[in-house]
């Protein structure tokens, strides 16, 4: 209730209780002090009289019982605007106190701003310093940054993408002069950043963001259960790394040397390995469906229950390669290398599939399947 209409109702109550009391007094004088007395009734005898008398003192009881109820309304009127009033202040009281939290809200969001911003630079200096203890700190500093801030999050994953491609770009002719037994071993603040980078949460990046590790040389790196679902990796040296159980799916790793690669369960659902090199490498249980291995070198793969469903293996290298229990169904297998593979105990595969590879009679093929004429 408003304080203007409390007070209308507050002057009509003062009113009619004015008039309640003048028509008391008016009742009272008639009946108790006029010549219409019920004592001085004339023509009445005294039990009529009596009569008269009670109703006369029951009219006046009404008529004070009225000015009651109107002293409680007006009572009431008096509790219910000091209700509204507390009612307003409360109301006023909330209002100021969501300013004030709206305000510290928003005092502490940018304080937040600040301090995630001057953590940002000095890990950023601190990634160029000389001491690996330092660069070390700075990694996992722009990690827990990347956790703290969506926003920052992939601004940090191409910094330490950067970081990786700076410190160890491949250097083909290094390559050739080296003795393949001796591989360097990896950094360790070059794995520390690959480590971070391959357990990053993915749900902080949009459809078309993808890592750009390509012509790195991380010989040996350990990857294990890696998430570098569409990332380029075209022409990196990863000889020997562990990528066991690593989600690859989409990646690009076109003339990406693999040998000795650990593959074993990962997945590599449509990435491109063109021209890729993966000698010895092991595919084991490895998804491996609609994957483009044109020109793939992977002699002496072992690829025991991997699924190459719809796989493309046009023209690949599969000489020596263990094919036993892999899926093989709808695999373009066009001009394939087949020589000295062991394709025993392989599913799905298809006459019309051998037929368009390249093989000879060293080639062990199921029993249900024949040599093609061509091969020698």
């Amino acid at each position: 209730m408003s304080e203007n209409n409390t007070d209308t109702l507050k002057n009509w109550l003062i009113i009619l209780a004015l008039i309640f009391i003048l028509t008391v007094m008016g009742v009272v004088w008639l009946f108790l002090f006029s010549d219409f007395a019920f004592f001085n009734a004339k023509g009445l005898d005294t039990s009529n009289r009596i009569d008269y008398g009670a109703k006369v003192l029951t009219t006046i009881g009404t008529i004070f019982g009225g000015l009651a109820v109107l002293i409680n309304a007006y009572y009431a009127a008096k509790r219910w605007e000091a209700m509204d009033k507390s009612a307003m202040a409360a109301n006023e009281s909330a209002k100021a106190a969501l300013k004030n939290a709206e305000a510290a809200l928003k005092n502490a969001v940018i304080a937040e701003d600040k301090q995630i911003t001057e953590r940002f630079a000095k890990a950023i200096e601190q990634l160029g310093s000389e001491k690996i203890e330092v660069r070390l700190g700075a990694i996992y500093t722009l990690e827990r940054i990347a956790k703290d801030s969506a926003k920052d999050h992939w601004t940090i994953m191409e910094i330490l993408t950067a970081f990786v491609r700076e410190n160890v770009p491949r250097k083909l002719e290094e390559e050739n002069t080296e003795n393949t037994q001796q591989i360097p071993k990896i950094r360790t603040d070059i794995q520390a950043a690959l480590t971070v980078i391959g357990r990053r949460n993915c749900d902080n990046e949009q459809e078309n963001q993808r890592l750009d590790l390509s012509n790195i040389d991380i010989r040996e790196a350990d990857l294990y259960n890696a998430n570098l679902q569409q990332a380029y990796l075209y022409n990196a040296n990863l000889q020997r790394v562990n990528l066991k159980g690593a989600k690859l799916q989409g990646a690009g790793l076109d003339q990406a040397n693999l040998q000795g690669a650990v593959l074993v369960e990962t997945n590599l659902q449509l990435a491109v390995l063109r021209k890729a090199k993966l000698q010895e490498a092991s595919l084991d249980q490895a998804k491996l469906q609609k994957a483009g291995l044109f020109e793939a070198n992977l002699q002496g793969v072992v690829f025991g229950q991997a699924n190459l469903q719809g796989a493309f293996l046009n023209k690949a290298n599969l000489q020596r390669t263990i094919l036993s229990g892999a899926n093989l169904e709808r695999a373009d297998l066009r001009e394939a290398n087949l020589q000295g593979a062991t394709l025993t105990g392989v599913q799905n595969l298809e006459q019309r599939q051998i037929d368009l590879a390249k093989g000879d009679r060293t080639t062990i093929l199921p029993d249900y399947l024949e040599y093609p004429e061509h091969w020698q």
